[in-house]
């Protein structure tokens, strides 16, 4: 699911809890400021903790608030896959390429 179209959920979703984003900014231990930011899709990916916490405070999986289907992820490699782009969208370019040559050199050898 694109990051655009997670804010939009996000926002979504706590207004159908009828939450303000004050009360949903003390549920999810961030800022008002940083919970508008995350609702209008601006400042980045938001972190796997805070998406954890925003999961919680929604009542919900953080896979149902990620992925863009209503069927989970059930097949284990495509889960597992599903989950490292997951957290590769939080790291830096740098970090990225570094993993990605990493786990190059290291398929190479099997």
């Amino acid at each position: 699911m694109a990051h655009s179209d997670i804010s939009k959920k996000i926002r979504e979703l706590r207004k159908a809890l009828k939450l303000t984003q004050s009360q949903f900014a003390e549920l999810v231990h961030l800022s008002v400021d940083s919970v508008g930011k995350i609702e209008r899709g601006l400042g980045g990916v938001p972190t796997v903790e805070t998406l954890k916490n925003i999961a919680a405070a929604l009542k919900m999986p953080v896979e149902d608030l990620i992925y863009p289907s209503k069927k989970k992820i059930t097949n284990k490699p495509a889960r597992e896959l599903a989950d490292l782009i997951a957290y590769l969208q939080t790291r830096t370019p740098a970090d990225i390429k570094f993993i990605h040559e990493l786990a190059i050199k290291i398929l190479e050898k099997k």
